[in-house]
């Protein structure tokens, strides 16, 4: 394995994978396994040599450019979780090994694993399994974000245009790539590609606000016929045997986080035409 070490000392690096290989996954996406360990989060990753799934980084140049302008803005205060470090199989086609980063605060925006049951997209989705009660998660779960601050809703939208004005692609179709905690407020973890533009792929940059004002209410919960994420829209079937109260209560939690989220966009500039484009293709549940 080939080793680079960029904000973590070799040996915590190395006492951390020896630790991983003796414990099972604790998180499961597509492509990667996450062990958490402490303060840390050890993944296993296939496709080390990729960048936004299909441009090679054979070097690598790509990637450890990304991993230190990405603790250039935690620095700065925007809520990423900063790379430490990675190792990789050199011969492997496209790099496999372990990528060791910081662990994420609080819990996930919301728990796609719990939550896939939930979803119209869930036969695309490859989480591990969980036993919570998926009902009874996103009732309390929901009611738990809309009682988010305003203002980490600001900060969120704030830093969606920041990472995105830095060329750094932010991957808006799990929630389970968004933390929130009550103190450190939204967090931004699988930051680990530019934006086309950055490869010269498009000779167009994206404009973070317009971005912004399509994917700023991941927070929310999608409806049936959406057509921002449609995968991610909550499927009438499963809410059947919920009660109406409690159906009342999930559909009023989602539209107040769906005021903050539009508030949020318009105290970050975005415009109102620009909102208004964007909601004539949402569909929001309860909304």
């Amino acid at each position: 394995m080939e080793e680079k070490y960029f904000y973590i000392q070799p040996e915590t690096a190395r006492g951390l994978l020896a630790q991983m290989k003796e414990m099972e996954a604790a998180k499961r996406g597509v492509d990667r396994q996450a062990y958490l360990i402490g303060e840390y989060a050890v993944l296993t990753a296939s496709k080390i040599k990729l960048r936004n799934v299909t441009t090679r980084d054979d070097d690598l140049a790509y990637f450890d450019e990304l991993i230190k302008t990405l603790m250039e803005l935690k620095e700065q205060g925007v809520g990423v979780v900063p790379i430490l470090g990675y190792c990789v199989e050199p011969n492997s086609e496209n790099g496999n090994g372990y990528i060791i980063q910081s662990r994420a605060k609080g819990e996930e925006l919301y728990d796609d694993s719990i939550m896939k049951e939930l979803y119209v997209g869930k036969p695309h989705l490859a989480y591990l399994s969980s036993d919570t009660d998926a009902k009874e998660y996103v009732i309390s779960r929901t009611n738990a974000i809309s009682k988010v601050p305003q203002k980490h809703f600001d900060k969120f939208i704030r830093d969606i245009i920041v990472l995105l004005d830095n060329d750094i692609l932010i991957d808006f179709n799990t929630k389970s790539n968004f933390f929130y905690d009550d103190t450190a407020g939204f967090q931004f973890i699988d930051l680990d590609s530019h934006t086309d533009y950055k490869y010269g792929l498009t000779e167009d940059k994206m404009d973070g606000r317009e971005i912004a004002a399509y994917y700023g209410f991941t927070p929310c919960h999608y409806a049936v016929g959406t057509e921002v994420l449609p995968n991610l829209a909550l499927d009438e079937k499963a809410f059947s045997i919920i009660d109406d109260e409690k159906l009342h209560q999930l559909a009023l939690d989602n539209k107040t986080i769906t005021e903050k989220c539009r508030t949020a966009l318009l105290n970050n500039g975005i415009s109102e035409e620009q909102l208004g484009n964007s909601l004539a293709i949402h569909k929001l549940f309860g909304c």
